[in-house]
C-alpha cells in the first residue's frame, strides 16, 4: 500500500487505497427481491397488519413474535436481541454470516463489471 505523507509537519499518513484495490463489480439496489417475497421465502411467518408485521426472530431462541419488519423497506428490529438493519441485504447478511459482497451476490443485487 502506498503512502503519502503531507508536509514535515507531522500530519497524519494519506493512504492511497484506491490504486490498490478494485472491485470486480458493482452494487444494484433495485435488484433485491421485494421484501415481502424474501421474507416469505425465508420462511417468516408474517402477523399483524399495518407498515410494522410480527415474526419469529431467526436471531436468537424466541417463542414469541419479537421480530419487527416492514414490508415495505425490508427494515427490521427485534424488540428483544436487538438485531436491526434497513434491508433484505442487511438481513441476509446478518442470518447468515456474510459480507456486503457475498450478501449482494446471493440475493442477485450484485453485477459484475
Amino acid at each position: 500500500m502506498e503512502i503519502q505523507r503531507k508536509g514535515a509537519t507531522g500530519n497524519r499518513p494519506q493512504y492511497n487505497t484506491r490504486a490498490h484495490y478494485k472491485q470486480s463489480g458493482s452494487f444494484n439496489k433495485a435488484a433485491l427481491p421485494p421484501p415481502a417475497d424474501y421474507f416469505a421465502q425465508r420462511g417468516l411467518k408474517l402477523t399483524g397488519g399495518g407498515e410494522w408485521r410480527n415474526a419469529i426472530c431467526p436471531f436468537h431462541d424466541d417463542t414469541k413474535p419479537s421480530l419487527r419488519v416492514r414490508l415495505d423497506t425490508g427494515g427490521f428490529r427485534c424488540m428483544v436481541c436487538g438485531a436491526h438493519g434497513g434491508d433484505v441485504l442487511a438481513f441476509h447478511q446478518q442470518r447468515y454470516g456474510l459480507s456486503f459482497k457475498q450478501a449482494a451476490q446471493q440475493l442477485g443485487a450484485w453485477r459484475v463489471a
